[in-house]
């Protein structure tokens, strides 16, 4: 994955760490970094971004059973590179980490995150309420 002709970003298989806590972490709104780990433990796909020996982000991916065959879930991804739109740099790498798959699924709480997904082609399919009691 090319950024300019100086500049290479890879990405690598990588197993769990305080690294990939770090940057997973910045992709959670609801759920919790044991969650993600506890994903990974479960046979989740953690992967690093690197750009020049440097970490540049993480993402964990799973793939579900569902009734249209396997969906490839992109679980949580973070990655920031000054200058450097990273969901239209990273994401067509991250799809092809998907083989046999009929559909990829993220969830998000962030909307400009929606917006640049939904020029790429993702469509919203779902709404997700929450109402906090208090007990």
């Amino acid at each position: 994955m090319a950024i300019d002709a100086t500049r290479e970003m890879t990405i690598e298989p990588a197993g769990w760490s305080a690294e990939a806590e770090s940057w997973l972490s910045q992709a959670l709104t609801t759920g919790t970094i044991e969650s993600l780990r506890r994903q990974h433990e479960a046979g989740a796909v953690l992967f690093y971004i690197r750009c020049e020996g440097a970490t540049v982000g993480a993402f964990l991916l799973r793939v579900d059973d569902t009734p249209r065959g396997p969906q490839g879930v992109i679980v949580a991804a973070a990655a920031s590179m000054r200058g450097v739109d990273m969901v239209a740099t990273c994401m067509p790498a991250i799809e092809s980490r998907f083989v046999g798959v009929t559909s990829v699924r993220y969830h998000t709480a962030k909307p400009a995150l929606a917006r640049k997904l939904a020029a790429l082609g993702y469509a919203a399919r779902e709404i997700v309420c929450v109402k906090d009691l208090q007990l």
